[in-house]
């Protein structure tokens, strides 16, 4: 059988068996891909070291048709993201931009998700101390991007109007963006000021606003945007998350 080489990134794995573990991959060409990696606990070694969570590399692994589970070759590291280890921010960003891709990735090849979970990692390992709450809500939203869903915060969701630079509107999950003020009766989501709307205007373009407030708000509400139109059941991760933001008025300016 040949195997496959390809671009991966580890996302989660556990024991299997006395000797062996089952590692999760999101792939570059096959999307979420499964392996058992044989005899690789109680070994030392370099190449045993780099298969830490979040690592980059090249893998290789002999990849059966319509199989859950493949056998890894090889995985050659070519990024470690140590930094991701070191501070329980960065950790809990990270597992969550994981979380997000094995809860709602395919095994199949998804264009521009593998550079978009690449890039989240890398933001969130990079950015100094002050901007890793920015640089955590705007790695997931452009995750969320990736998957084809993003939030409308310029027009009305319900009437189309562009709404002004002082209005205030309010979310509308289940149609998936801001309604105008005339049409916010009904809505079930927070009030959104000007203010609110630039900082997440900001987060869906991939920056970090550099006046970012209320950012567990905003986190609350990525999640609750992910509940209605991505993911079938709550993240463990987000919620651990939730707790390491600091508690802010209601995001409504």
């Amino acid at each position: 059988m040949a195997a496959t080489r390809t671009a991966a990134v580890l996302l989660r794995g556990h024991d299997y068996g006395d000797s062996s573990r089952i590692l999760r991959f999101y792939t570059e060409q096959m999307g979420l891909v499964s392996v058992v990696a044989r005899g690789v606990r109680g070994r030392t070694g370099k190449g045993i070291a780099t298969l830490a969570t979040f690592a980059s590399g090249e893998l290789t692994a002999y990849v059966k048709a319509n199989r859950d589970l493949h056998t890894m070759k090889d995985f050659e590291c070519t990024r470690l993201r140590e930094g991701l280890g070191r501070d329980v921010l960065r950790f809990t960003g990270a597992s969550a931009a994981a979380e997000l891709v094995l809860a709602h990735a395919e095994q199949e090849q998804h264009a521009g998700l593998f550079e978009a979970l690449v890039g989240a990692l890398d933001q969130i390992e990079g950015v100094a101390a002050e901007e890793r709450a920015g640089a955590v809500l705007s790695a997931l939203w452009s995750i969320t991007e990736a998957f084809g869903y993003a939030p409308q915060i310029d027009d009305c969701v319900k009437c189309g109007e562009v709404l002004g630079e002082q209005d205030y509107g309010r979310f509308d999950y289940a149609a998936g963006g801001v309604r105008c003020p005339s049409c916010s009766e009904g809505a079930a989501g927070p009030r959104m000021g000007p203010g609110a709307r630039a900082q997440l205007r900001e987060l869906l373009s991939g920056r970090r606003p550099p006046d970012l407030s209320h950012a567990r708000q905003h986190l609350t509400l990525l999640t609750d945007f992910l509940a209605y139109h991505v993911v079938s059941r709550p993240l463990k991760s987000f919620r651990f998350l939730a707790g390491l933001f600091p508690q802010e008025a209601p995001l409504a300016s």
